[in-house]
């Protein structure tokens, strides 16, 4: 299988919206609170549009076949107040298809976007995962990733 890791345009965002549905639906499996992803296309798209050419975004593809099986979002942010960075790179979105998992498409497509904030000059990468979400945790801290902060949620 010939894989190829590129940055994503305009033309790429149909795939980039379709993929992300599964991965919205990934998550409503976990929890209900997530919406399904027939509902957040939309507003992906449009998330998409808005930084899929921005200076301080990247948005990385990888295709099989000319068919996309996966993409990662980063971009390059300011900081919570009370960080020392001045900025920070922050990894918004990440997903393989089914089928190509464990296949190191994943980590070619995180060291192109890590050699992205390395020529920005970023020291720090960011990014939120679900406690449950027991692959995507697997992934991140195989990557290095640690824990340094916890999120919660009071449901009323």
């Amino acid at each position: 299988m010939k894989v190829r890791i590129r940055r994503a345009g305009l033309k790429d965002v149909d795939a980039i919206v379709s993929l992300s549905r599964q991965l919205a639906d990934y998550h409503r499996d976990i929890d209900s609170y997530y919406k399904p992803g027939s509902e957040t296309a939309r507003g992906f798209r449009r998330h998409l549009l808005k930084n899929i050419r921005r200076r301080n975004a990247r948005i990385v593809l990888a295709e099989t076949d000319d068919k996309a099986v996966g993409y990662f979002i980063g971009s390059i942010e300011k900081p919570k107040p009370y960080a020392s960075p001045k900025r920070i790179g922050r990894i918004s979105g990440a997903f393989i298809q089914e089928g190509y998992r464990n296949s190191g498409i994943g980590r070619k497509m995180f060291e192109e976007l890590m050699e992205w904030f390395r020529e920005k000059g970023i020291k720090h990468i960011e990014l939120y995962v679900d406690s449950r979400n027991n692959s995507g945790l697997k992934t991140w801290k195989r990557f290095g990733f640690r824990e340094y902060m916890k999120k919660m949620r009071l449901d009323l």
